[in-house]
């Protein structure tokens, strides 16, 4: 198995959008006392090229569901043909000082949409 992070899309509607990140792989072992694996990231955005946006930070947090990182996008912009918003995210998964994956991608919300 690579080591990998998946971001994925939870519920988006007009008031608030949720991006999860989560680590998928093993954590390293160096001995008896292993540290945990931590995810640490920012969304940004929304960019479109075909509108003027204002874009925000929103940082990554801890979600209630165990190994998920999550952001809450306020009033996000949603992806469609005509108006193509895209978020950039960045996440990190880390044990210790290592880093075990990056994920530097930009993704879409879509209205509707449920984890």
């Amino acid at each position: 198995m690579t080591d990998a992070i998946e971001i994925f899309v939870g519920d988006v509607n007009d008031v608030e959008a949720r991006v999860y990140a989560r680590y998928v792989g093993a954590a390293k072992d160096d001995g008896a006392h292993a540290e945990r694996i931590v995810l640490k990231g920012r969304l940004r955005g929304p960019y479109c090229e075909r509108s003027r946006t204002l874009p925000a930070e929103i940082a990554f947090r801890d979600s209630a569901k165990p190994g998920l990182i999550e952001a809450l996008v306020p009033d996000p912009c949603t992806w469609s043909p005509d108006l193509p918003h895209l978020y950039q995210a960045d996440v990190e998964a880390r044990q210790g000082q290592r880093v075990l994956a990056e994920y530097h991608g930009t993704i879409g919300l879509r209205g509707g949409q449920h984890d």
